[in-house]
């Protein structure tokens, strides 16, 4: 069994002319355009990892703040593949062992199903196991300031090394691969994403 820590970014509608964001196509807000992946053995060490960009089909424009916090442009992701190729990948990487989703939040997941459904890549529902690291790390440092702790905030207060930006796909879920190893839970606090939850707009 293998634990693969899992992380997007997403761009999502914007009318440029009214300089606000807006909602296009409900089913599928927000459209994937870099998946991060990091494979983790029984003992959270790395042994595998993987860096997709995606061409946007939906919001061919990159919203102002996603290329901000980002830096990902149009002109970037012009000729990189399209989500169907770049998850085919992804599955590739996944293989066939058991495996266990780690993830920042559940929100990561609800997009991934969203994107897939929006392209008739499931054959049934989506049902995952997956660990959320965000509210592990959360109830590991008390944190009460507001809800769950954001990425960077936790990374800081484990004093653990900040060697790469941000809102990175790749970046995020290495970090985020780090805080799981550093916390080391014993007991796996295991949740089951079933898309049969997710609403459909």
């Amino acid at each position: 069994m293998s634990y693969i820590v899992l992380d997007l970014e997403f761009n999502q509608a914007y009318d440029f002319e009214k300089n606000k964001t807006i909602l296009l196509i409900p089913s599928c807000r927000f459209e994937i355009i870099q998946i991060g992946a990091v494979k983790l053995d029984n003992n959270f060490n790395i042994i595998d990892k993987i860096n997709l960009y995606i061409r946007p089909n939906l919001y061919k424009e990159i919203h102002p703040y996603v290329e901000k916090i980002t830096g990902l442009s149009a002109d970037f992701l012009k000729d990189k593949p399209s989500f169907k190729d770049a998850y085919i990948h992804f599955e590739n990487f996944l293989g066939t062992e058991e495996h266990i989703f780690c993830t920042w939040g559940s929100g990561d997941l609800k997009a991934l199903y969203r994107n897939l459904s929006y392209y008739k890549m499931l054959s049934s529902d989506l049902i995952l196991k997956y660990i959320d690291i965000q509210n592990l790390t959360t109830k590991y440092l008390k944190y009460s300031k507001g809800g769950c702790i954001g990425l960077k905030t936790a990374i800081e207060l484990l004093d653990l090394p900040i060697q790469q930006d941000f809102h990175d796909a790749l970046n995020d879920a290495l970090y985020t691969a780090e805080i799981f190893k550093k916390l080391s839970p014993e007991k796996l606090n295991l949740k089951v994403f079933n898309s049969k939850n997710v609403k459909k707009k």
